[in-house]
Order: structure tokens, then C-alpha cells, then sequence
């Protein structure tokens, strides 16, 4: 039997289980915990407002000259007594003589004589200055006091202020009753809002899932329209750019499979055609060895064409596996100069940057990115390659322009793509291959069209990750 999980049910499920055991939780603890703590408050504040009646009462209490004790007034305020009256709950007094004779009372229900001798008696044992509060359990009743000796110009007395437990217990439990009917009506009012929760939360997932399956059917005409700032909506922008990826990816690949096949198959028809003339002994003589020219030509503009898409999927594969050192870019662009400079000697290269400038990378790599730039702008350069380099915070910053023509509109935005290429383009991977050694390297390359022409622009760190 599959053990059941709650992380294997949906998230609506989920969002309301967990709810409904945290509103389980708390309500249980506060049930426990409420109770208890009302009646503790209840039992503090029964003590404090029986000490201020008995402080009031000490004022206004008065004796015969026989000692007979005179009216009172009443022992409570009268908004008091009104406050306390719908809880059925009042204070009671009695006064004796230091010989424990009871010189008189007010009570509101009679309680027994031997209780009055339990409260005389302990009121009696206390010796302290400030007035004793107390309990004490008599039969089936309990009773929090009290009480305090005083003195009347001479004659000492003991006052003792009482209420019964079982009222400050009705109290308790009225109050908690009202209570647990609110904490009812407010747990059905966030039932309700849980589940609106729930399903605020999950209809957009449900959005996103019902997308994937779409994308997994190749399905790119959607766009997912989530308005909000919290992490929904940021998973949801992330979702559409994966979605805009994936689009153009897909769309690069077909295109590459077009551009490789066209490329391919030009090269392996001209093969075929020589070869089989030469089969069958079209060609003689000069036209033989022409044909084999060809053939040779063909081939190795073939083998050319595939060992650069092997270099273009080892570097992207192999990002993390490069051969990292310092490498002086102020040298490597003299060499390159050297190099290149032979190919159309009518172009003039400005090259302006500081000697050195050091950068942490893959230097055969960078090397090989730059010449495939600088070989595209040399077709195009009508006169002069202008090449500036300078550092900003923590990246180097490298400009290529040429005052060629400008790039095409059409061609601008996926220059960097395999087997896209302008008219004087050759196989169209020089520049996809810049793009994946900068990418490798954690660079950036641009290309736009100044009034001067265009102007490739690089980025690259001046120290590289995997050095840390």
C-alpha cells in the first residue's frame, strides 16, 4: 500500500489540511489555555477589588459606644454592582471582635456558622501589616478573602471581605462560552477565506501546467498573463521568457537543419558530379585534373564546415572545462593583427587599448572568437578597422567597428545564429562561434549599426568564476 503524503495531494488540498490542523492546534491550545487564565485573572482581580472595598470600607465603618457596630454602606460602587450584577456575582463582609465574636454583616446568601468561625480563625492567624488575601474550602464551597485587623480609636477588629468561587467559576465559564462562539464564527469566516486562498493561489499554477503541456506539444502561440508582483508572477515572467527561448530555439533549429543541409549537400553534389564524370571518362586530360581540384576544393570546404560545428558544440558543452590563465589581450590583438592584416592589406587597423590589459580566460578560445569577428568585418571594411578596449568595474569593455556597409535589418537580430549569414557571409558559424566562446567565458556580444558602420560590442569579466 502506497504510503499516503501529504505533498502528493494538490496544493488547494494541501493549503486547506494545513489549515484546518493549524486552526485545530491553536484552538485546542486556547481552549485549554483561556479557561484557565480568565479564571487566574478573574481570582487576581477578585483580590484587588475586595482589598479596595475593604480599604473603602475602613474609612466609613463606626462603632456604638457599647461597641455595637453601626450601618455600612453598601460594598461595591453602585456602577459596580451593576456591572457584576448579570454575572450573579457579589461581595460579602463580615466584622468580629479579637475574642471572635461576630459584631455584624452584609451577605447575600447565608452561609454556616462553622464558616464563619474557619474565616474568623484564619483571619486571626495572620500577623502581617498589609491585609491577607486567601481561600479557603468549606464542604462543598470555596471562598477567596480578605481580611485585615483595624483599629477604631482603641478598639481593634478583624474586617473580612469574601466572594464564593463558584460565581467567579459561572463567570469563567460564560465567558468562555462567548468565547468559543466567536472563535467558531471567525474559524468559519477563514474557512471560507482558505478556500478562496487556496484556489487564488492554485488556479494560476493550473494556468502554468496546462502551458507546459502545451509548450511539450511544441504549442508556442500562448502567453501567460499573471498581473502580480509576488512569486506566482515572477515564475510566470520567468515562464513566458522560457517560453520565448524555447521558441527561438526551436525556430534556430529548423533553420539550422535547412542552412546545414543546404550547406552540406552543395559541396557533396559538386563531389558527386566530378567524381562520377571521371567514372565515367567525361573529363580526360586538363578536365580530369580540374575535376580532381574541385573535388579536393569541395572536400575541404566540407571538412571545414564540419570541424567548425564540432568546435561550436565543444565550446558549448564545455563551458565549465576551460583552460583558464592570464592572458594580455593588448598581445593577442598585435598577434591577430599580424595575422590578419595579410588578407586585405588595403585596410588600415586602429587599434587603441592599454598595454597590458590582463583578463583571466580560455586564451586560444578568445583568440579564435576575435579572428572570426575581425575576418567578417575585413569582407565588409571598405578602409580602415577600428578596435578600442577599457576596463569598468569589474569587465573589460572591447569595441570592433569597420566602416563597411551596415547590416542588414532582416539579418541584425540573429547574426549570432548558425548558418546565418550576409551576401559575402561563407559558411555562417564564424560569428556563432564567437557568441558561444564569450557566453562560456560569462561575456556578452553585440552588434549595431553606427553612422560609421557596424560595431561589434564585447563584455567580459576581468577575472572568471571558475578561478574561485
Amino acid at each position: 500500500m502506497t504510503q499516503w503524503k501529504l505533498k502528493n495531494l494538490p496544493l488547494s488540498r494541501q493549503i486547506l489540511i494545513l489549515f484546518m490542523l493549524l486552526t485545530l492546534l491553536l484552538g485546542g491550545s486556547v481552549g485549554i489555555l483561556y479557561p484557565l487564565t480568565i479564571k487566574q485573572y478573574l481570582v487576581n482581580n477578585t483580590y484587588s477589588l475586595l482589598e479596595e472595598e475593604l480599604q473603602t470600607l475602613s474609612g466609613h465603618i463606626a462603632f456604638s459606644e457599647d461597641r455595637e457596630l453601626l450601618p455600612f454602606p453598601a460594598s461595591a460602587p453602585y456602577f459596580l454592582q451593576l456591572l457584576l450584577s448579570r454575572y450573579e456575582f457579589s461581595f460579602d463582609v463580615i466584622v468580629f471582635s479579637t475574642d471572635g465574636q461576630k459584631l455584624g454583616e452584609r451577605v447575600t446568601e447565608r452561609i454556616p456558622v462553622d464558616a464563619y468561625q474557619a474565616l474568623y480563625k484564619v483571619s486571626s492567624s495572620y500577623a502581617g501589616k498589609r491585609p491577607q488575601h486567601g481561600s479557603l474550602d468549606f464542604g462543598q464551597e470555596s471562598y477567596l478573602f480578605v481580611s485585615k485587623k483595624m483599629d477604631y480609636h482603641g478598639f481593634q477588629y478583624y474586617m473580612i471581605l469574601f466572594s464564593k468561587e463558584r460565581e467567579i467559576n459561572q463567570i469563567n465559564t460564560l465567558l468562555t462560552r462567548q468565547f468559543l462562539l466567536v472563535f467558531i464564527i471567525i474559524l468559519a469566516v477563514s474557512m471560507l477565506l482558505a478556500v478562496w486562498f487556496s484556489r487564488y493561489l492554485s488556479n494560476p499554477l493550473r494556468k502554468l501546467e496546462e502551458s507546459c503541456q502545451r509548450i511539450a506539444k511544441r504549442q508556442f502561440d500562448i502567453t501567460l498573463m499573471v498581473d502580480r508582483e509576488d512569486e506566482i508572477g515572477q515564475l510566470s515572467r520567468s515562464f513566458n521568457a522560457m517560453k520565448n527561448h524555447l521558441q527561438e530555439y526551436d525556430e534556430s533549429q529548423r533553420h539550422f537543419v535547412q542552412n546545414i543541409s543546404h550547406e552540406l549537400k552543395t559541396p557533396i553534389m559538386a563531389i558527386q558530379g566530378y567524381a562520377q564524370g571521371l567514372l565515367d571518362g567525361v573529363f580526360q586530360g586538363p578536365q580530369a585534373e580540374k575535376g580532381l581540384a574541385i573535388i579536393m576544393e569541395e572536400s575541404k570546404r566540407l571538412e571545414k564546415v564540419v570541424e567548425q560545428l564540432l568546435y561550436i558544440t565543444k565550446v558549448e558543452s564545455l563551458s565549465q572545462m576551460l583552460q583558464t590563465s592570464r592572458v594580455d589581450l593588448s598581445e593577442m590583438f598585435e598577434l591577430i593583427e599580424q595575422r590578419l592584416s595579410v588578407l586585405n592589406p588595403q585596410i588600415a587597423w586602429d587599434v587603441r587599448m592599454p598595454s597590458p590589459l590582463l583578463i583571466t580566460a580560455d586564451g586560444e578560445q578568445l583568440s579564435v572568437a576575435f579572428m572570426n569577428i575581425l575576418e567578417n568585418q575585413l569582407r565588409y571594411a571598405k578602409s580602415k578597422l577600428t578596435i578600442r578596449a577599457h576596463t569598468a568595474s569589474s569587465q573589460v569593455i572591447i569595441t570592433l567597428a569597420n566602416d563597411g556597409p551596415p547590416i542588414e535589418e532582416t539579418l541584425l537580430p540573429n547574426l549570432f545564429q548558425r548558418f546565418r549569414k550576409g551576401k559575402a557571409g561563407k559558411h555562417g558559424l564564424g560569428l556563432a562561434i564567437a557568441r558561444a566562446v564569450m557566453e562560456a567565458h560569462q561575456g556578452s556580444i553585440q552588434v549595431e549599426n553606427l553612422p560609421d558602420g557596424p560595431c561589434f560590442t564585447i563584455m567580459l569579466p576581468l577575472s572568471h568564476s571558475t578561478d574561485h
